[in-house]
């Protein structure tokens, strides 16, 4: 995956951003939510385009553009339409082009304020959405080409939360996990078996909190994502985290195989 450009936020970063787009997806009707979003963004903007209400109907328009084309430059927009199929219409497309171009008009806008410095470099990485919403032809992207030789880059990534806050490091099932996880990496058949998703990362994003399982995956364009709550937490003796652990670890790479179409699981490292 390619590494970020520093200090640069792309249209789905934002907080309001963010929180818009999940809101999009609480709903039956992702399409009908989309167009009360962006018609209430048109209609209020007329004067001057608000803060919060201009992030989130910019990041709308953007997945509906991306939608139309399937290309994006925010490896975020692959993630979300992979987990949220809807359709566009005349309708929708057209109205998404009209909060783009206020969305990224120069004056009486609150994101061109705020965003100034890099305002010409912003509106350069959104071109490829813009082309999408009014129809104007674009070059496809260019095909994806793993590489797993860069020095220090891992095929996998594994963040392990409790309630509102990152797993303490010092914690029995902290420090099996990052051995376990780091074993994985290592091991030959565990990358030919990641060779098969034709991606460069997975990454793991697991809650420790007593209740219900639950999981959410979804494949980009350059990196597959699971999300999973365990239903347990992580105070385990050390003893028996190695077994939470390991049972932990198979669960989230079973359930991305099997969304990502590949072979069983190998077998996980042993760990003393």
């Amino acid at each position: 995956m390619d590494d970020p450009t520093p200090f640069f936020e792309g249209p789905f970063d934002s907080d309001e951003a963010a929180d818009a787009i999940a809101e999009l997806e609480e709903g039956d009707d992702i399409a009908t939510a989309m167009i009360a979003v962006l018609d209430e963004f048109v209609r209020d903007s007329e004067d001057y385009a608000e803060e919060g209400q201009v992030e989130a109907a910019l990041a709308i328009a953007c997945l509906i553009a991306a939608r139309i084309s399937g290309i994006a430059p925010d490896e975020a927009a692959h993630h979300w339409l992979d987990r949220n199929p809807f359709t566009v219409s005349d309708d929708l497309r057209r109205l998404a082009a009209v909060a783009f171009n206020v969305a990224t008009r120069a004056d009486d806008n609150y994101l061109r304020e705020v965003r100034a410095a890099d305002w010409p470099v912003f509106l350069e990485h959104l071109e490829p959405y813009r082309k999408a919403l009014f129809g104007e032809p674009q070059e496809p992207a260019a095909p994806f080409v793993v590489d797993f030789s860069r020095p220090g880059k891992h095929w996998l990534q594994v963040f392990w939360s409790t309630t509102d806050q990152s797993l303490p490091h010092d914690s029995a099932y902290a420090d099996v996990a990052g051995h376990l996880v780091q074993a994985v990496n290592e091991a030959p058949e565990w990358l030919a078996w990641w060779r098969q998703a034709g991606l460069q990362e997975l990454l793991v994003f697991g809650e420790l909190v007593p209740g219900v399982y639950s999981e959410r995956i979804s494949r980009g364009r350059t990196t597959a994502e699971v999300w999973i709550g365990f239903g347990h937490s992580p105070e385990v003796s050390r003893d028996s985290a190695i077994q939470q652990v390991a049972d932990d670890v198979r669960t989230a790479l079973s359930a991305a195989g099997r969304y990502l179409g590949l072979a069983p699981v190998p077998s996980l490292p042993a760990l003393d």
